[in-house]
């Protein structure tokens, strides 16, 4: 296949089969779902990540369950980050993928006037209630043509999402003021690979972008990458700051490097998982993982988990509880059930999370933590049963 944002040839990179909707959860064990192929090229020229096979986003994206304001370390960074941007007088600040208000709230609080893109309509309705006026589409350029343009734009996590790769960039040239700033922040591809972090690559995530794909992207529309923040948020992001000034920002990338070895890494990590669970079960032990998120149902199906393994995973997302996740049986539950069962060993899915849940949980679960990227202790344990 060509390279969807440059159009140079792409390599295969990671495969990782046939994989159920990553943010679909079940009604039921048995209810039905589609399975799509999870397949990651790696274009030569620009060293743009992208999924060989599109899922059409009306399947992922109209009946969304992530709200972000449940996740306090995504709120608290929009706040700092918020309070960091100095604001003209009677700006417009417009964020696309601007989910339930979590971003924007803190421009509002300030008196600024807001304006959200989210084609979501559960988040959406969530931002209307706080008042922040919210358009129920995807952004395009032909969008940003009916709009104002604005003195800021914000679009967190949501460029990896999105099919035409240049037509969103043209259609925030279009709508970004001369002399304005959008703040962007994507998967870095670097990370992903020197991490194996694999059970970040699903269907929502077309992209995984390196240095060089997003500056040879923003130059061939008129914008520059002015500023780059490197962030720990899944796994490890990059934040930029992109505006219509000439800049000679650069920065290394180490990309070849860790391109060879990646599906046998991957492998290698995925075997681990399953057979260190596998080990603690026969021996009679209870494991429950925490975290229903994306990566939770990548990393199961991947490592052929299933619920005679881990027959539960916690989360706090109201719309999660009671759902199962897909190709697992797997069924999710809330918080309070885990403590009062106190299962042996809990497998932090949202690995990402691990300080914060482990600190929070410290005096009130009993039992062992472990991520399928933190096995060490874990091999040590299942040595002595």
């Amino acid at each position: 296949m060509r390279c969807r944002s440059c159009g140079g040839p792409t390599s295969p990179l990671l495969d990782l089969g046939e994989q159920p909707l990553a943010n679909r959860l079940l009604s039921s064990p048995d209810e039905p779902y589609e399975k799509y192929p999870l397949h990651l090229m790696i274009c030569n020229v620009c060293n743009l990540g992208q999924l060989e096979y599109f899922v059409p986003p009306k399947k992922m994206f109209t009946d969304y369950v992530y709200y972000t304001s449940v996740s306090g370390p995504s709120v608290d960074s929009a706040k700092e980050l918020v309070s960091s941007i100095t604001v003209p007088d009677n700006a417009l600040v417009v964020e696309i993928g601007s989910n339930d208000g979590y971003l924007l709230q803190f421009y509002k609080e300030r008196g600024i006037a807001t304006l959200g893109i989210d084609p979501a309509h559960g988040p959406a309705e969530a931002a209307y209630a706080k008042g922040i006026m919210t358009i129920k589409d995807y952004f395009t350029a032909e969008l940003a043509r009916h709009l104002p343009q604005a003195d800021i734009i914000h679009a967190n996590n949501v460029l990896a999402h999105v099919p035409d790769l240049n037509d969103f960039v043209a259609g925030l040239a279009i709508m970004l003021k001369p002399g304005g700033s959008c703040y962007i922040e994507v998967p870095y591809l670097e990370h992903l690979l020197r991490n194996c972090e694999f059970d970040t690559i699903y269907h929502e995530h077309h992209y995984y972008f390196s240095f060089q794909s997003l500056r040879e992207l923003f130059n061939r529309h008129g914008l520059h990458i002015a500023y780059v923040q490197h962030l720990e948020a899944h796994g490890g992001s990059i934040r930029l700051r992109v505006g219509t000034m000439e800049s000679g920002f650069t920065m290394l990338e180490k990309i070849n490097q860790y391109r060879d070895k990646f599906q046998s890494k991957v492998d290698h990590i995925s075997l681990n998982l399953k057979a260190s669970i596998t080990s603690l079960v026969r021996n009679n032990k209870v494991v429950w993982g925490f975290g229903a998120a994306a990566k939770a149902t990548v990393m199961l199906n991947y490592c052929g988990i299933r619920n005679d393994l881990i027959p539960v995973v916690v989360d706090e997302t109201p719309v999660k509880i009671g759902k199962y996740i897909p190709g697992t049986g797997i069924k999710v539950v809330h918080p309070d059930e885990w403590l009062l069962k106190q299962p042996d060993y809990t497998c932090l899915f949202a690995w990402n999370y691990y300080k914060m849940i482990q600190d929070r949980y410290s005096t009130s679960y009993h039992g062992t933590f472990f991520t399928p990227y933190n096995l060490e202790s874990l091999k040590e344990k299942v040595k002595c049963l």
